[in-house]
């Protein structure tokens, strides 16, 4: 069965099957009991294919016995999994208590054995568990958390300058609003000259207290400015989105990953380059491993008008998820996609691909055809699970298979991503666009 619903009701039933199993586990004891109950009960009804429950139990069984192994030895005698979810989660229970007793380690760090073990015993290399600090490092990498700086990526200028150069200044920042330009040199920070060198030092440089004030020299087209720009520190999420004018009023948008806030800094950039007058579009997805599914429908949107953007095959039913109406008009576009671009990042490249918007330009993607939950643990820790399939509007199943881009074009040697003169892919897709426009004129 097919049906076509908005993002809301999708994201509702996501949610539903999040809070499934917390009200029964709410009930148990301690925050491990609660993690390893939660987890057997996600495992073995959310998965998108069918699971054993003995090699769920086999898979904790080993896992625990090789934990034993590091601290002394023991052996956990072999289980038969019953009908009842709540006989074995008993089961895995008394095992844990065993194998925590055996390895005189504890009760959290035997759970964590358990659940990791049976996480990996469903075979599927995107189900898993992540310890507190694993979780962190995980939603780091999606979300980074806020810095105290100005608000530029920069980088080390090449000869014959060597100055550090802001290869690109977040909006709404400090250093936006206090005159900070993409292009800029740097020549000197508080005084210090910023000749040869390295961007780390000059990053330690710039970063400081929230509310104090660096000073910056800035060179701008070969000139120095009057005066040095005085910037007062303040906390800044680093961007998961850059964007800028390229010649020919070409608007370009590199997504880095797919994170909570990169829709809201999608939005920035594409209006800010439609109030520049952009005529077309290059849409950066290389090296950008996805995130959220819902960042991927709000990206897809702006460009697409009211159709599908993907069909998610989730138990056993399929739903096919149209964009909202929020698409701009319609102008010549290109995205760029390699091997490492992947999951969220595909469901948008193959939107655009399938609904004729843009043409994908660079090497086949990487192939991720599923999608995961995850779910935050009592304690800190969680566990992600491969709790669906999807696939393109025109329902290709790209999973391990990837997208074909319909203009190949290798990586050049020493590329710099962004950058046309040294980035061949980038120079292939506006070579496309840049003879859209011309035929648009005719």
């Amino acid at each position: 069965m097919i049906k076509s619903l908005g993002r809301l009701a999708l994201i509702g039933a996501l949610l539903a099957t999040l809070c499934g199993p917390g009200a029964a586990a709410a009930q148990l004891s301690t925050p491990a009991a609660v993690d390893l109950h939660e987890s057997y009960t996600l495992l073995t009804t959310t998965f998108y294919s069918k699971v054993d429950v003995q090699k769920v139990l086999d898979g904790a069984r080993t896992s625990l016995t090789q934990l034993m192994g590091k601290h002394g030895g023991g052996t956990l005698p072999s289980v038969r999994a019953a009908a009842s979810g709540e006989s074995n989660i008993s089961v895995l229970q008394s095992e844990v208590a065993k194998a925590a007793a055996k390895s005189h380690t504890s009760q959290t760090l035997a759970t964590y054995a358990a659940i990791d073990g049976m996480a990996k015993s469903l075979g599927d290399r995107y189900t898993m568990f992540f310890t507190p600090d694993e979780l962190k490092q995980f939603n780091d990498a999606l979300d980074p958390a806020k810095i105290s700086g100005i608000g530029v990526l920069i980088q080390q200028a090449e000869s014959p300058t060597g100055y550090i150069s802001a290869y690109y200044v977040v909006p709404g920042t400090p250093a936006e609003k206090a005159g900070v330009q993409s292009g800029d040199f740097f020549t000197s920070i508080d005084g210090r000259s910023t000749k040869g060198m390295k961007s780390d030092d000059a990053t330690k440089v710039l970063r400081g207290t929230p509310g104090s004030v660096v000073n910056i020299q800035i060179e701008r087209d070969g000139k120095p400015l009057p005066q040095p720009i005085a910037i007062t520190r303040a906390n800044v999420q680093p961007p998961t989105v850059i964007y800028k004018m390229l010649g020919g009023d070409v608007g370009y948008i590199w997504v880095l990953a797919f994170g909570q806030q990169t829709s809201d800094e999608f939005n920035v950039a594409l209006n800010r380059l439609q109030d520049g007058g952009a005529k077309a579009y290059v849409l950066d997805l290389r090296n950008d491993g996805g995130g959220y599914v819902n960042t991927a429908l709000d990206i897809s949107s702006r460009f697409i008008n009211n159709d599908p953007i993907v069909s998610v095959l989730e138990g056993g039913r399929t739903t096919t998820i149209d964009s909202d109406n929020t698409a701009v008009a319609r102008k010549p576009m290109t995205v760029l996609v390699n091997r490492y671009t992947a999951s969220a990042s595909e469901i948008t490249a193959g939107a655009l691909q399938d609904d004729g918007i843009a043409q994908l330009v660079g090497e086949k993607t990487f192939g991720k055809g599923v999608v995961q939950t995850l779910t935050p643990l009592p304690d800190g820790a969680g566990i992600k699970i491969t709790t669906a399939r999807y696939f393109t509007p025109k329902n290709r199943d790209i999973n391990l298979k990837g997208i074909e881009p319909d203009v190949a074009v290798a990586e050049n040697k020493n590329a710099r991503i962004g950058e046309p003169d040294r980035d061949a892919q980038l120079q292939a897709a506006l070579g496309l666009l840049q003879q859209k426009i011309s035929d648009s004129k005719v």
